[in-house]
């Protein structure tokens, strides 16, 4: 699955897992699993993004960059893998997620998506490296 909308349908509820991404050599999990995923071990970055079309709505992201090795902790079991998809059972889970992406301060782009078409909802078509450089990441 990677269409961004199913993805933070899915992620309303999250209260158990972690569901990481893989573009191109960064692994993002969204929303509660970016909760998650911070609360439970090192994510390089954690950030808040309004996309400018939808001003109302932000979108949690944690972004790790040096692939699935870093992501070690033994309250992980990892449910199911391809190569563009990771499912984790997490047995240690945080409350607080709300507040948490409410202290959190937004960052604002108008290019948030690659391409402009109704396949732009897609996880690969995110302007990833945009993002990481307005961030000093890159």
């Amino acid at each position: 699955m990677s269409d961004i909308r199913q993805i933070l349908e899915l992620e309303k509820h999250n209260d158990k897992h972690i569901r990481l991404y893989r573009i191109d050599r960064y692994w993002l999990a969204f929303e509660r699993s970016a909760f998650n995923l911070f609360s439970a071990c090192y994510v390089d970055t954690i950030v808040k993004v309004k996309d400018m079309k939808e001003e109302q709505n932000s979108m949690l992201i944690a972004v790790v960059k040096n692939g699935m090795a870093g992501l070690y902790n033994p309250q992980f079991t990892v449910l199911e893998r391809s190569d563009n998809e990771v499912l984790i059972s997490c047995r240690t889970t945080c409350g607080g997620f709300q507040h948490w992406k409410d202290s959190l301060v937004s960052l604002f782009t108008k290019n948030f998506y690659s391409v402009s078409d109704e396949t732009s909802c897609n996880v690969s078509n995110m302007n990833l490296e945009m993002l990481l450089c307005q961030l000093g990441e890159i």
